[in-house]
This record gives structure tokens, sequence and C-alpha cells, in this order.
């Protein structure tokens, strides 16, 4: 029997509806809780915005994580890498962990942070670093640990080494890049990096320092530095070279490398471990698939550390 006008249509509809029906994707399924969340970290501990300044009157913000209760004498200040910031990363997982295991956890931008033309000089640093543990010392703490992330592992070397700050009484270097030279030379080749470095060198004889350069990063994309910056970092009398500022660092120290960690080179962690020659404990921890930011691995990494400081810094 021939279909009328409006059967055919009808069947039409019909076919479309169940070809849209089948080709929907299904909901996703509800993620399984992590037993460490950092949401269930955050009841144990308070939360305060702080700005702070540093001895050359630099205004820094960071932000303040204590436990609930009376506070301990143990703090960590946790000082970011390139780019980075007070909030990035895995930096709120680590401190909340940390604030409910009773330490206080300053997490504090330094001068440099985040995006943006780098005018500042490497050694800076040590007065950001020195007016955050000045900050927790105010505050009633005495044991004092840093905690550095990739570059900011260069920073806290640098400030143990130049300080030997009595209250210190461990140190955590976390995806540490090594040599900030060597590193570049690995990017791009000897000749390129060293031709960056005589760029700046130039500039600095013409007594143009503060002239921004358009610097490559590789991987990191591209930045502003101004002449001082780079030569900060590495020209031929920067003071950033981790393996020489380890040796003088005399607390117990956790070196931590992701094996996924595709920035920087597999052997800085040995490399660290072996120049540690003033350190009473130096132990190695690659974690097993984490990346440079320890991404999706957030609780493990602050498992890892606060373990390790129960046992090296109790």
């Amino acid at each position: 029997m021939a279909k009328t006008r409006t059967e055919r249509l009808l069947i039409c509809a019909a076919s479309l509806w169940l070809a849209i029906a089948a080709a929907w994707p299904a909901p996703p399924s509800r993620p399984p809780s992590r037993p460490s969340s950092p949401t269930a970290a955050a009841a144990a501990c308070s939360l305060e915005q702080v700005a702070v300044l540093t001895g050359d009157g630099v205004l820094l913000d960071g932000l303040l994580y204590r436990a609930a209760g009376k506070a301990g004498a143990k703090a960590i200040l946790l000082v970011h890498g390139f780019g980075g910031n007070f909030y990035s990363g895995y930096f709120p997982a680590v401190a909340q962990s940390a604030a409910s295991r009773g330490y206080a956890c300053l997490a504090l931008n330094m001068r440099d942070h985040d995006s943006g033309p780098k005018v500042s000089d490497f050694t800076d640093n040590q007065a950001d670093i020195a007016a955050g543990l000045a900050y927790l010392r105010t505050l009633g703490h005495s044991r004092l640990v840093l905690l550095g992330q990739s570059m900011g592992t260069n920073r806290v070397l640098y400030y143990e080494a130049q300080s030997a700050d009595p209250s210190l009484s461990a140190t955590v270097l976390v995806s540490g890049p090594g040599n900030l030279f060597e590193w570049n030379a690995r990017q791009f080749g000897q000749k390129p990096a060293q031709a960056s470095v005589d760029d700046a060198l130039a500039l600095e004889a013409a007594g143009r320092p503060e002239q921004l350069m358009l610097v490559d990063l590789g991987p990191l994309g591209k930045a502003l530095y101004s002449a001082r910056y780079l030569l900060s970092l590495r020209g031929p009398t920067a003071r950033s070279d981790p393996y020489s500022n380890i040796q003088k660092v005399t607390t117990p120290i956790l070196i931590v490398q992701g094996t996924a960690d595709r920035l920087i080179e597999p052997e800085v962690g040995a490399r660290l471990k072996g120049a540690a020659t003033s350190s009473p404990r130096v132990d190695l921890v690659r974690l097993e698939g984490a990346d440079h930011s320890f991404a999706k691995e957030e609780a493990t990494l602050a498992h890892r550390v606060l373990a390790w400081l129960k046992e090296a810094a109790p």
C-alpha cells in the first residue's frame, strides 16, 4: 500500500531520531574520589592571603596555610619556579596536606612571578626567600623547611649557600632543572645558547643592561628578559649553578623527580645528590609516571615529602 506524504515524513523523522540517539555520547561516569584530596585536607587548616615586604622594599603576595589549633614549631616555605606563582601547580595540595599534619605552610610569590618581562636579578630572590622565612619566624615557627619547584630549586640552593640560615631544618628539591646554561644548550645547542649570552653581554657593555631581549625557551615558549636578568641566570658570572651551591647546604636534602618529566634531564637528580657533600643526608626519589608539575600526582608527592620530613627532620 502506498504511504501518504505524512506517513513518509513520520518515518524519516523517527529514523533520524534513532540515529542521533545512537551517536550521542553516554554521560561520563563519576570519577573515583581521591582519599587525600585537597578539599579534605583543607578542613584541617586555615587559609590567609598575606603580603610580605622584602628588605629592599618589594611587596610579595602569598598564601598562608596553618594547622587548626595551636601553632607548632615547624613550617614550610614553598618557592615556585620560572613563570609560577603561589597558587599554581601542586602547591595548594601539598600545603593543605602539610597543614593537616601540623606544619604551617607559606606559598610565596617571588618578585619575577608569572609571565611578563623579567627585569630583576636571580640573586634578588635571596631577599624574597629571606622575607618569607622571617615572616614565618614572626609567627613562632623556628624549624623551617625550604621546598623549591623547578627553577625554585636553584633559588633555594642559592639562598642556603649564601645565608647559612640556622633556622632551616631540611631542604626539598622538586623537578630541579640543573645548571640553567646547560639546560638552554640542551634545547638549542651550545652555539645558540652562547649567542644569547653574548648578545646580553654586548648590551651590558654598552651600558644597557635593562634592555629587553626576546628569549626562546623551547618547550616553555618565548619570554622577554632584560640583559641583566639573562646574565644572572646563565652568564659567565651567574650564581645560579645548583651544583656549586648545594655543596654548602648543611641540612638533610630530599631530591624528587618524576620519571615522565620531559623538561629536565634524568641525570640531574643524581648529579645534585653527588654534589651535596656537606649534607648529613641526601635522598633521591623518582616517582613513576609523574611529569614536571606532578599533575594528577599531587597527593603522592605530598605523601612522600611529608613522610620523608617526619623521618629526616622530625
